[in-house]
């Protein structure tokens, strides 16, 4: 499996380069990258992308800082590779984790910085931040700038169920975001970025699963004013992940539950009223 990646990782860097020389020309605002992190052992799949996503951080001179919930032994091992490493001390889930990520990150940074959310073992983002920054502030004015998958690595790389999945869930939420005016993006990636003013947004919200990263959004561009901007990148999941989920009952059971989550969070969040949504 370690061959396995470092082929992977090998051939992403170089077209990931290629790609960035071409996009990236502008000074990059200060940023830090965020993830809420739990393993259950080193040998874990996804720990062992962590791992490779740290290692790209450090070569790139990101800053990473994870906020983790795993043993010892995977926190000393995510630091070694890079990453700024902080046990979780705010109760909860993954949505409480990512608070205090926020709310660390954000401190350090300048109002114009920016936080970068993503789910550490999606390793092939690091790179691209570099790209997506570009959006911040540019010609809409976007504080919020949220990545989209090219619908043709998407399709490649992802388990089948759910690139479909996905999909379905894009479309229906872009229904609901088209009658109150917010723009369409990828709502099932997962990674966004906003400037680190903004971060209030998102930690005073309890949400505990990824509504604690949309809802806030939401929230942040219909009642106060943040303007939000798609930006399209050529990310691909690790085929790890798609050989490891692809046909197996128990990821498409999990796919029905983030449906319906999303449906009754993000879809609720796109239907509210300002008093709903305690907007002032």
């Amino acid at each position: 499996m370690l061959k396995q990646l470092a082929a992977t990782a090998a051939a992403a860097a170089l077209a990931l380069y290629l790609y960035r020389r071409k996009r990236v020309s502008q000074p990059l605002p200060p940023f830090t990258v965020v993830s809420p992190t739990f393993y259950p052992s080193l040998t874990d799949v996804r720990c062992q992308l962590g791992i490779a996503a740290c290692r790209e951080a450090k070569r790139l001179g990101f800053t990473l800082l994870l906020v983790d919930a795993s043993s010892p032994e995977i926190k000393a091992a995510l630091t070694q590779a890079g990453a700024i490493v902080k046990p979780q001390t705010y109760k909860g889930r993954k949505g409480a984790a990512l608070r205090e990520a926020i709310a660390l990150a954000s401190a350090e940074l300048p109002a114009d910085g920016v936080v970068c959310i993503q789910e550490l073992e999606k390793v092939e983002m690091i790179a691209l931040w570099a790209d997506v920054l570009t959006s911040i502030g540019g010609s809409k004015g976007a504080s919020i700038v949220v990545p989209r998958r090219a619908d043709s690595q998407f399709k490649a790389s992802y388990p089948i169920e759910q690139y479909y999945q996905e999909n379905f869930a894009n479309l229906y939420l872009d229904s609901h975001a088209r009658a109150v005016g917010f723009p369409s993006i990828d709502w099932t990636m997962g990674p966004l970025c906003f400037r680190a003013a903004l971060a209030t947004h998102w930690t005073k919200f309890e949400g505990e699963l990824w509504d604690a990263q949309i809802v806030p959004m939401v929230r942040a561009a219909r009642w106060h004013g943040a303007v939000v901007a798609s930006h399209s990148v050529p990310f691909r999941l690790s085929a790890t992940m798609k050989a490891e989920e692809e046909g197996v009952p128990k990821w498409g059971d999990k796919r029905l539950d983030q449906l319906n989550f999303l449906w009754k969070h993000v879809g609720g969040a796109l239907k509210e009223t300002a008093e709903g949504a305690g907007a002032s």
